[in-house]
């Protein structure tokens, strides 16, 4: 690989509680850590890269800037440039108090046509928007990026410690629309000062909160037995107790808020790692967001991801609703914006019951589960996908999105038996996913277009056919004691504000078969069609819903993560250290946005994967 980076690193004894890490640089060759204690008591973390010069590629009337071993920006209507993402590792409320950059010599050259505009990206129910138009920038007079390194602060997860990320984007090519040249640069050193946080030291009584309605009693008790059998401590809540303030002080403007608070004082006084909401959206709340895709679009929808993301970069409360205006999570919504911070603080889990019989049978599933070592049906991993988008004809590539995506999900599941029911491949046939589900797997991957009662897609070019499977074939399964977890693509698969429960719980509720747990989103959910970006990879698996689903995959299979709630938020937090989401530029791209908080994980956020072995 030529990209070539080396990681200095001066600090404080006992600083860092983890080495840094390198996200999105694969050229990466030579990472060391030295501990020292200057005299002065500064605590610097210093980065040198170096990077290859940037190469031209032509793209219909524009060119493509690459550098090897960098990502691609794709902010919509903004040029596409390279980017190399530097994530670091502190100890919660770590406080960054100066970036300095210093580059080698910058050198200029002319281009022969504008940078490639990033299109915006498809949302999946079918609307083909990916038209390219050329954003504010291609009419400026300063440099895009304005400068050579960004970066912000975010708190979350590392390895079962709350910690502080400091996420540095470099930028080694910036463009000049003024003048049509791009300045590059082959060095750059980058130091990082920090005042010390402390980090967060818990208490260590209750693994798990299980907030639910008290008419669920019976289950969850059954349900606090097992767990407790497995050496996971439990409490119970109800939202009742919550806003009188039963286990601590209530805070919070609605019951939503009063819940997060709860989640965050259980993080804190009692070193809760994971919890369990066991109810719908309308016996226990789901947060209502306005992180909008256009400014003329009206949609809001639901997250779960609001009670994961309890802290800041700072250690402070992550409340969603910077502006204090009543509205979460805002985007686009009447000219407002909410800073989130996005990242998971602790492991949050849908039961989306209604009733106490829908949750005793859903208890009744994890326990069996849990209770036995899976057999060999587990080490079966069944995917479908087809052509999901028609591609746009100026790009000159015919990719079946679907199917690139499951296969990009295979591979990362070293020893699974892949069973691939494509549409080059004749497997996508309704009937044959139902057959091979009822055969068991350990896992399952969907991947194409949804609604709240199906998942769907085509055959390749045959875009007026829908294949697929809906709520009435749930019942035709015949997988019972061989549940998969099931990751699946495709919008408002996960939209639990219908009457009729979605498709995504349909398939945890179902009694004795189904899944075991699914993770889907919200709302729309989006795509990217082609290889827009001209580094050879489709776009599909580079951004947004394609990207997220196959990372949760890469989770288990390559970092052997196991753990329901730990997988799919390992899975976030790799999505925003390499895509990651600045609030308080030009830049935004608020898909990046979208596509994490919309995304639900619909089952026990505890649970072991594969069962408890031995």
């Amino acid at each position: 690989m030529r990209l070539r980076a080396q990681l200095l690193a001066i600090i404080v004894a006992g600083l860092f509680v983890a080495s840094a890490v390198s996200v999105g640089i694969p050229g990466v060759t030579d990472t060391s850590i030295h501990e020292t204690s200057p005299a002065d008591g500064a605590r610097t973390r210093q980065l040198s890269l170096t990077f290859d010069a940037p190469t031209l590629g032509d793209r219909q009337s524009y060119v493509n800037v690459n550098v090897d071993g960098c990502h691609l920006t794709r902010s919509a209507g903004q040029p596409i440039l390279p980017v190399a993402t530097e994530t670091l590792t502190f100890p919660l409320g770590t406080r960054v108090t100066d970036v300095q950059v210093s580059t080698g010599a910058v050198t200029t050259i002319s281009l022969p046509a504008k940078p490639m505009p990033a299109p915006r990206l498809i949302s999946r129910d079918g609307d083909l928007s990916s038209e390219v138009y050329e954003g504010p920038v291609y009419r400026g007079s300063g440099m895009y990026p304005d400068e050579w390194v960004r970066w912000r602060t975010n708190g979350g997860l590392q390895d079962g410690e709350h910690v502080t990320y400091c996420t540095l984007n470099v930028y080694p090519a910036r463009y000049h629309p003024g003048e049509g040249t791009i300045e590059y640069i082959r060095d750059v050193e980058i130091t990082v000062s920090v005042e010390p946080g402390e980090g967060l030291a818990a208490g260590d009584s209750h693994d798990m909160v299980i907030v639910s309605p008290l008419t669920f009693y019976p289950a969850v008790t059954r349900l606090v037995e097992h767990k407790e059998s497995l050496g996971l401590s439990c409490q119970w809540a109800t939202p009742m107790q919550i806003s009188r303030g039963t286990y601590f002080p209530a805070e919070g403007e609605d019951a939503a808020e009063q819940i997060k608070y709860f989640i965050k004082n259980a993080v804190e006084e009692w070193g809760t790692r994971y919890v369990l909401i066991m109810g719908a959206p309308g016996r226990v709340p789901m947060r209502t967001v306005y992180t909008q895709p256009a400014a003329d679009s009206s949609e809001t929808f639901t997250s779960d991801l609001y009670y994961g993301d309890i802290y800041d970069g700072s250690g402070g409360f992550s409340s969603w609703d910077s502006n204090d205006n009543g509205y979460y999570g805002e985007y686009n919504h009447s000219g407002n914006i909410d800073e989130m911070d996005l990242y998971p603080d602790v492991h949050v889990g849908r039961l989306a019951c209604r009733s106490v019989i829908e949750a005793w049978f859903a208890v009744d599933k994890i326990i069996a589960y849990e209770s036995n070592a899976a057999g060999d049906w587990y080490n079966r991993f069944v995917v479908a996908g087809g052509d999901s988008f028609n591609d746009m004809p100026q790009w000159g590539t015919d990719y079946y999105e679907g199917e690139i995506t499951v296969n990009a999900s295979v591979d990362y599941m070293d020893g699974f038996t892949p069973v691939k029911l494509l549409g080059s491949n004749g497997g996508l046939t309704t009937e044959n996913i139902k057959d091979e589900w009822s055969q068991g797997a350990g896992f399952v991957n969907l991947e194409g277009h949804g609604n709240y009662l199906s998942w769907a897609t085509h055959p390749p070019h045959d875009y007026n056919t829908w294949v697929g499977i809906q709520v009435q074939d749930i019942p035709d399964l015949g997988n019972a004691g061989k549940l998969p977890f099931v990751v699946l693509g495709g919008c408002h698969i996960a939209d639990m504000s219908h009457t009729y429960e979605c498709f995504a719980w349909q398939l945890v509720r179902a009694v004795n078969k189904g899944a075991i747990a699914t993770t889907g989103f919200t709302s729309l959910s989006w795509g990217a069609d082609d290889d827009v970006n001209g580094n050879g990879e489709p776009d599909i698996i580079e951004y947004a819903s394609g990207y997220l689903d196959i990372l949760a995959f890469k989770q288990y299979g390559q970092h052997d993560i196991t753990v329901a709630g730990e997988l799919c938020d390992a899975a976030v937090t790799e999505y925003l250290n390499t895509a990651p989401v600045e609030w308080n530029n030009a830049y935004l791209d608020i898909w990046d946005c979208k596509t994490v908080s919309a995304w639900v994980l619909l089952g026990d956020p505890s649970l072991q994967l594969g069962g408890i072995q031995g």
